[in-house]
């Protein structure tokens, strides 16, 4: 009898592990669909920003967005001044733009996520006296540092934090002081 009971004690704790490891892979799979839908907004901004839909480009941002570029003292709140500065220094600045969003990372927590990613921006700058593009492709390479926010039942961008590693913009900056 005692045999027996030691072989039941065996296989009771042998499927609590099985249960477990069921149950983390089941709430992976749970998981998923927000992963994917916030894993997609920094690709979705950066396909709109080069292709020039702004409306797309606007949609990927919470209504109380806090956009922060240290480096260059950018500091954005609320999307409508989001849309303005876009205007301005997004879409009218440069000619065929290419941006690269690598190695997304996301930790999801309930209906908030944070991330992060690597990013390769090249576009050729507009001259704004002859309103032709430049012959020499700008670049700018950095980090993203993003905030999400589930807000009526859909993943939003609720705060960006760019970190600029290397631009040309700033070495032609230092060259000139």
């Amino acid at each position: 009898m005692e045999d027996l009971k030691s072989r039941l004690n065996r296989l009771v704790k042998s499927l609590e592990g099985d249960v477990k490891g069921l149950e983390a892979k089941v709430d992976a799979l749970m998981k998923l669909p927000d992963r994917i839908e916030v894993e997609n907004l920094p690709k979705t901004m950066a396909w709109a920003m080069d292709s020039g839909d702004r409306d797309l480009w606007l949609s990927v941002w919470s209504d109380d967005i806090h956009y922060l570029v240290p480096q260059f003292n950018i500091e954005i709140d609320g999307k409508e001044a989001l849309k303005e500065f876009g205007e301005a220094a997004i879409f009218t600045l440069e000619e065929r733009k290419f941006s690269a969003i690598t190695n997304i990372m996301v930790d999801l927590r309930g209906d908030t996520a944070t991330g992060q990613d690597y990013f390769m921006h090249y576009g050729y700058p507009i001259d704004p006296e002859t309103g032709k593009a430049s012959e020499e492709r700008a670049l700018a390479e950095g980090m993203h540092f993003y905030e999400f926010g589930k807000r009526d039942g859909v993943w939003k961008i609720t705060k960006l934090k760019v970190h600029i590693n290397r631009s040309s913009a700033q070495r032609k900056e230092s060259v000139q002081e």
